[in-house]
């Protein structure tokens, strides 16, 4: 196994950081695959525990505010008898629980500590037909996801993985409620904010690698949701998926079929009833995700926006904006961030702010794939969890 330091002098992604005394967590970690890179960010020794109970958050999560009954799929290990706190999945903008459903199968039947995993619709997403909501903030949906914990596990804690927009309601939750959160791994995003329109960056990707030809691609993903949700089911002319993708390939916004294929896992063939009937339907709430996507792009806890102004930067920043933690929030247990050798949506100029939330962190990058690491590289993720859950 190679040694953090040896390991360091091969990234080229983040040179300003020199490797320190890792803990024993991250010594854990370092992957001796040349695909796999980690790097020791911090060594930072653990500060004050939020002092929060558990019964406090438990009576907070469950209080008048509305929250959305999540819908899941459960993975239960061979033995039942797990004292281990219960793995989480939090799935991408435009995800579904079903993204993971593969990852999660295999890694329930690996770990040398079994566990159940649970894999998540985040609200507006999936099975959660039932209660679309207009609102869409990470304070919000990281209690709907300590209701779900209150409801469906009998645990106190549970490890958060979260990828794009589900690993900022992961951070949300951990820097909110700290006491509720045995572990975190974040998959190819930060806690900032995401600009489109801004000017090409050069840091935080592979050589060559453009990761969509926009700085982090925000502006891209803009772009998919606009021109998806303006697919009208109700107009008569689509009857099948096949339709809804010939039209969306005409567009322009979705011309990689992969991506296609993503998105049109959101769309549900009905069975018709009458001659009237809709033969398809979204099970995404369009109009939600549309109104909050300016939200959606950015970062908060407990309510409070913290990524500043929503404008893109004057310098043209590489995609979004760090900001400086003037808030004293933070998590100080262990958290993995895996990012895409590809990818733009994790940057050099995102460390600080990382670092400021998350002291005991290590970042790991994949070589070679793009924004969704556990799609594109499924055997590196589940090794790399593996090892984070087993340490």
């Amino acid at each position: 196994m190679q040694s953090s330091s040896s390991l360091f002098r091969h990234v080229s992604s983040f040179p300003l950081l020199s490797p320190s005394a890792s803990s024993s967590w991250r010594k854990t970690l370092i992957a001796s695959r040349p695909r796999v890179r980690c790097i020791p960010l911090s060594s930072n020794k653990y500060l004050s525990r939020n002092e929060q109970t558990y019964i406090s958050s438990r009576l907070f999560s469950q209080s008048s505010e509305s929250v959305v009954e999540l819908q899941y799929s459960e993975f239960i290990p061979p033995s039942t008898e797990s004292t281990h706190p219960p793995v989480i999945f939090l799935h991408g903008l435009l995800g579904n629980k079903r993204n993971f459903a593969s990852l999660a199968s295999s890694l329930s039947s690996q770990l040398r500590n079994p566990r159940p995993i649970y894999t998540l619709d985040l609200r507006n997403h999936g099975e959660n037909t039932h209660d679309w909501r207009s609102s869409m903030s990470y304070t919000e949906m990281a209690r709907d996801v300590l209701a779900f914990m209150d409801r469906n596990t009998q645990h106190e804690k549970a490890v958060l993985v979260g990828h794009s927009m589900g690993g900022k309601v992961a951070q949300s939750l951990a820097l909110m409620h700290p006491e509720r959160v045995a572990g975190l791994v974040v998959l190819d995003i930060a806690p900032v904010r995401y600009y489109s329109g801004q000017k090409e960056g050069s840091d935080g990707g592979e050589s060559g690698s453009s990761g969509g030809g926009d700085g982090s691609g925000w502006k891209a993903v803009e772009e998919i949701v606009r021109s998806v949700a303006q697919i009208d089911l109700n107009g008569g002319q689509y009857a099948t998926k096949r339709d809804v993708d010939a039209a969306l390939r005409q567009g322009g916004a979705l011309e990689d079929p992969a991506l296609r294929a993503f998105v049109l896992t959101n769309l549900e063939q009905v069975r018709a009833t009458d001659e009237d009937a809709v033969p398809l339907r979204w099970k995404i709430n369009w109009d939600g995700i549309v109104k909050e996507l300016d939200r959606i792009a950015g970062f908060d806890v407990h309510g409070q926006v913290l990524d500043g102004v929503v404008s893109s930067p004057e310098d043209g920043d590489e995609g979004a904006a760090s900001q400086s933690n003037n808030n004293n929030l933070q998590y100080t247990g262990d958290v993995f961030f895996i990012h895409g050798g590809a990818s733009r949506f994790v940057r050099h100029s995102h460390i600080s702010t990382i670092a400021s939330y998350f002291p005991n962190h290590m970042l790991t990058t994949i070589r070679g794939v793009g924004h969704w690491v556990h799609a594109e590289a499924p055997d590196d993720t589940i090794a790399l969890l593996k090892r984070y859950l087993d340490r």
